[in-house]
């Protein structure tokens, strides 16, 4: 196969000076146990060289931390900070702006912002924030506003709010942050955000956490919601049809799955088996995740049996250009 793919990184962060220096302000030097590392853009341009990704969506997720004031103030920094790096590497980059849930004003004024007047290209929103979880009836609004503007939302994994009580001694990562991601969208689907905003586009980190796995039980959610009942629905798609939870299911493959952390044989064949390969986007970690993990993701990928040459340039460049058309041109 041709090692020539052109890839499109949609899982990319960015760790600007200003958003280490004002954590390090109010001590904080680790997420979830992580020490947070070093990082510079000319570094980052030369890892995605060396590895031939051609293009990356850059983000960074999280910029709220108890405070509302500090927290906006953060935001504004880091999305200003974004926005100069794609005008100096138009070509290069593209960036999903952060926003400080769950502070609503606070982040109905930084989407405004940040795509109005910084031209970013998405958000990224954290699976659950200070323990509001996407899909509760307190964003209803702010979601109403993304699916007016067509919005492109990048799901990042945050600790869950039990995350720091008595527990199993594993670090939180590994374990609770796929759960999360799966928990913030069975928690959209049994909400019914997904079926009143379908302008939004999703993408899920880290493949989606356990969701492919649990894509039949999450897609039930779909006829059993929180405020109705789709009894018709159901009889027809689970009886009549006797194609299972087909509606539900239509929503969870709609959505788009990184591959960060997930390109094992049994991760790829399960989520091979529930999405079009150009459902299935690049996603490194670069940022967080040394260069040497974002190697091993795209040696994995192009060393599965699974895909075609074919399918390998769907999750290359396919699914980020449906997502990000603009950077066809750049």
């Amino acid at each position: 196969m041709s090692d020539d793919y052109d890839w499109i990184d949609l899982h990319h962060h960015f760790l600007p000076d200003v958003w280490l220096k004002s954590l390090a302000e109010i001590g904080i030097t680790e997420i979830s146990g992580v020490p947070l590392p070093k990082w510079s853009p000319d570094r980052a341009l030369k890892d995605m060289d060396n590895l031939g990704i051609d293009k990356a969506i850059l983000s960074l997720p999280l910029v709220y931390f108890k405070d509302d004031e500090f927290s906006r103030g953060l935001a504004r920094k880091v999305n200003t900070y974004l926005a100069e790096m794609i005008r100096k590497h138009p070509s290069r980059y593209g960036g999903l702006a952060s926003i400080p849930l769950p502070d609503i004003d606070g982040a109905f004024d930084e989407l405004t912002f940040a795509l109005d007047e910084l031209h970013l290209d998405g958000v990224t929103l954290m699976s659950n924030s200070e323990g509001l979880y996407l899909g509760d009836p307190e964003l209803e609004e702010f979601f109403a506003e993304l699916n007016r503007r067509r919005t492109v939302v990048f799901i990042h994994p945050g600790d869950p709010p039990f995350a720091h009580m008595r527990k199993p001694d594993v670090p939180i990562p590994f374990i609770e942050w796929p759960f999360d991601t799966t928990r913030a969208v069975a928690n959209m689907v049994y909400g019914g955000v997904l079926d009143r905003y379908p302008n939004i586009r999703f993408i899920l980190s880290h493949g989606g956490g356990a969701v492919p796995y649990l894509a039949w039980r999450i897609s039930i959610l779909e006829y059993r919601q929180r405020d109705k009942v789709k009894k018709f629905r159901s009889l027809y798609d689970l009886i009549l049809r006797k194609q299972g939870p087909s509606t539900g299911l239509k929503l969870l493959k709609k959505m788009y799955y990184d591959t960060t952390a997930v390109t094992t044989q049994s991760s790829l064949t399960t989520l091979k088996a529930l999405l079009d390969p150009s459902h299935i986007v690049l996603g490194t970690d670069l940022g967080m995740a040394p260069k040497l993990m974002a190697s091993l993701v795209l040696s994995d990928l192009k060393g599965f049996e699974g895909f075609g040459e074919e399918d390998l340039r769907a999750i290359a460049r396919k699914g980020a250009l449906e997502l990000f058309p603009r950077l066809e041109s750049v």
